[in-house]
């Protein structure tokens, strides 16, 4: 499937405004600019008023977009060291040395105090502020009012949404990493791990949106959830997607699930 005409001219926005902000750090970088030249600058009263209109899903991308063009544009340079610096840099590598020597022991240690520790909650049964060691571990993923289960669930979707920003790329080499590389990444890692039938790929065209997205059963197996693949940001109070388009942007009425089987099989079919 093409490129969606909405999508593409986020992505130009995006590319625009994160471009623009690499250059500003480069030339106060260099010295072209200085900090207080900002209260002046055209350019950086455009960039505030671009990121004040932006939802947070593409500030989030804006960021990410930065750290890749300054990676790329501004690449580390490394300098020789001479006379103190080389004196101080000489003493940390032998200081380092020694630690290194006595920190094996140390560290073999404590992970077996942790291990006999462990084993030790295991057999007597105990807990930690009421709950088993397994629960206590999801618990902190629950929102007020919820069970346990609804924390598993929780860290499942937070694992996956992990994974996905890490291992996202142009999956259909199309030239661009979209919402439809997220999705489909997305739904191929869920399937590697829970349940293939718990999520969904989804697709919202109205007229003011087409993007692709994620929706997955909540923790009783229903109702659905609808969550953005893109959210950088690991937070269980924020994922849906509501959270990051307004809804003069996205509205779920015109969320299309019949659509799941194709967008399940393209994914299946370029992303390996």
């Amino acid at each position: 499937m093409g490129r969606l005409s909405v999508e593409t001219e986020y992505d130009k926005a995006v590319e625009a405004v994160a471009t623009s902000i690499t250059d500003c750090h480069l030339r106060k970088k260099y010295g072209s600019c200085q900090e207080t030249d900002c209260t002046t600058c055209t350019t950086y009263a455009q960039q505030v008023n671009c990121l004040n209109n932006m939802p947070d899903i593409d500030k989030i991308r804006v960021n990410n977009t930065i750290a890749r063009q300054l990676a790329d544009r501004d690449p580390p340079q490394e300098e020789p060291l001479t006379g103190a610096a080389y004196l101080m840099c000489s003493a940390k590598y032998w200081l380092r040395a020694v630690l290194e020597i006595i920190a094996g022991p140390i560290i073999t240690l404590l992970i077996v105090a942790i291990v006999l520790f462990s084993m030790y909650q295991c057999v007597q049964g105990s807990s930690l502020f009421g709950q088993s060691l397994e629960d206590y571990d999801y618990y902190k993923y629950t929102l007020p009012g919820e069970p346990y289960a609804a924390g598993k669930y929780r860290k499942h979707i937070l694992d996956i949404l992990d994974k996905t920003e890490r291992y996202a790329r142009d999956i259909n080499n199309d030239g661009e990493i979209n919402c439809v590389d997220y999705a489909c990444i997305f739904k191929i890692l869920w399937d590697k791990q829970y349940e293939p039938k718990n999520c969904e790929i989804v697709r919202n065209k109205s007229g003011t949106m087409n993007h692709l997205f994620i929706r997955v059963r909540q923790y009783a197996g229903t109702p659905w959830e609808c969550i953005e693949p893109q959210a950088a940001l690991k937070d269980i109070n924020r994922y849906f997607m509501e959270d990051f388009w307004p809804p003069n942007v996205y509205n779920p009425v015109y969320n299309n699930y019949e659509e799941a089987e194709y967008w399940y099989e393209y994914a299946r079919k370029y992303f390996r």
